[in-house]
């Protein structure tokens, strides 16, 4: 990887055999660098940090852990002695901080500790036991209980609106009402999510109960098929609070356009690349408009950083 600077070089280094990468990663590396901004401009890329994680902690009300945020404390860490009951540094402590990078990341949608095994590596690039996973998810829901409280409230809202389809319930920065084929929850910047065809239908638990469930008609991710599918209090959460991510993202790139001086060419996940004349903007503007609040989102601590450049890279 470390070889592989351009398109051209990356075509040579794949030609010759000498690369030994992930290739379609390489590629996706290559197709970046063929992003260049037009004679007498700039490109200016920045990408949010831990934004799910802000959102998700501002939805559930997690004040002490906003305010980590907003004063640049190692939530990682933080978590990480809560985890295994001692003192932690980023020096010292590689793998216990990255045990508690995974859990922050993670554990915020009712993820299981059978699933969080693979997690751990995923996330924090930690290999965990049986006893250290479930250990870290009793963790994690004991510190943020609001977060956990989220996940029951936010389903139960969704469950009522089905079952009283002429009112409308409430849950954590959220509303939700039925309306003909397609259960709607409305977002704290307006925007609706839609739902069709919900119902409420037994389920069976990884426990083995049968539980009542909110299901609706969607794309299979698996499958690739139009089908009934369940969903639970924690991928309830996961849709709002990425979905509330994607309108903050969205606020940000109409006031870069209405500035005159940023123009949004094209954005990646939770990244943002915008063209500028150069010797008209600045890094710090750039993220300062990036990091603009809407009204709705008063407190929600987010962050943004990045760099300039005439040629697109990670």
């Amino acid at each position: 990887r470390g070889n592989v600077k351009d398109v051209d070089g990356l075509w040579e280094s794949l030609k010759s055999g000498s690369y030994s990468g992930n290739v379609m990663e390489a590629l996706s590396g290559g197709l970046r660098g063929a992003i260049v901004a037009a004679p007498g401009h700039e490109l200016y890329v920045a990408d949010y940090v831990g934004i799910e994680a802000r959102v998700l902690m501002w939805l559930a009300g997690e004040e002490r852990t906003l305010e980590f945020f907003r004063t640049g404390g190692d939530l990682y860490l933080d978590m990480a002695q809560t985890i295994f009951g001692y003192p932690c540094t980023k020096e010292e402590h590689p793998l216990e901080r990255g045990c508690g990078k995974a859990a922050i990341l993670g554990l915020g949608y009712q993820m299981g500790w059978e699933r969080f095994i693979d997690a751990a590596w995923t996330l924090g690039q930690v290999r965990i036991d049986e006893a250290t996973s479930k250990r870290t998810v009793e963790a994690y829901r004991e510190k943020y209980w609001r977060v956990k409280q989220m996940w029951w409230k936010m389903q139960e809202a969704a469950m009522d609106a089905v079952e009283c389809p002429d009112g409308e319930t409430g849950g954590p920065g959220t509303m939700w009402r039925v309306e003909g084929r397609f259960l709607y929850c409305t977002l704290p910047s307006g925007r609706r999510l839609a739902y069709p065809d919900s119902e409420i239908r037994l389920r069976d638990t990884p426990w083995g109960e049968r539980r009542p469930a909110l299901s609706f008609m969607g794309m299979d991710q698996h499958k690739h098929k139009w089908l009934r599918q369940s969903t639970y209090g924690g991928m309830l959460v996961e849709n709002v609070t990425q979905a509330i991510a994607r309108d903050l993202m969205a606020a940000a790139l109409l006031q870069l356009e209405h500035s005159g001086i940023y123009r949004p060419v094209l954005s990646v996940h939770d990244e943002t690349v915008a063209e500028a004349s150069m010797g008209t903007g600045d890094l710090a503007s750039y993220l300062r408009i990036l990091t603009h609040l809407p009204d709705w989102a008063d407190g929600c601590p987010i962050a943004a950083e990045g760099f300039v450049t005439t040629r697109y890279r990670k």
